[in-house]
C-alpha cells in the first residue's frame, strides 16, 4: 500500500489525496555525530484536482509538509 498524502487545491480549496513515495533527506548540522533527515514525498503521477481539474502535483517535483504557525 503506497502512502497518501492530502494535499488542498490552491484554486479552489478542494482536499485531495494523492499517492507519493516517501523520501528521507538528510540535512547537514552543526553537530559532527547528529544526522537529521527530513521526510519529503514524491508524487508518483500527474494529480489533477477532483473538482476544478487543475493540476496538484507532477512526479518531478518533491513536496515538504511544513506547519504554519
Amino acid at each position: 500500500m503506497k502512502p497518501r498524502l492530502r494535499m488542498k487545491c490552491k484554486a479552489c480549496g478542494h482536499w485531495n489525496r494523492i499517492e507519493v513515495n516517501k523520501l528521507l533527506i538528510e540535512q547537514e548540522t552543526s553537530e559532527l555525530k547528529v544526522k537529521a533527515f527530513i521526510p519529503m514525498y514524491e508524487p508518483l503521477k500527474v494529480e489533477k484536482c477532483e473538482k476544478c481539474k487543475t493540476v496538484i502535483a507532477e512526479p518531478k517535483e518533491i513536496i515538504r509538509i511544513t506547519h504554519k504557525s
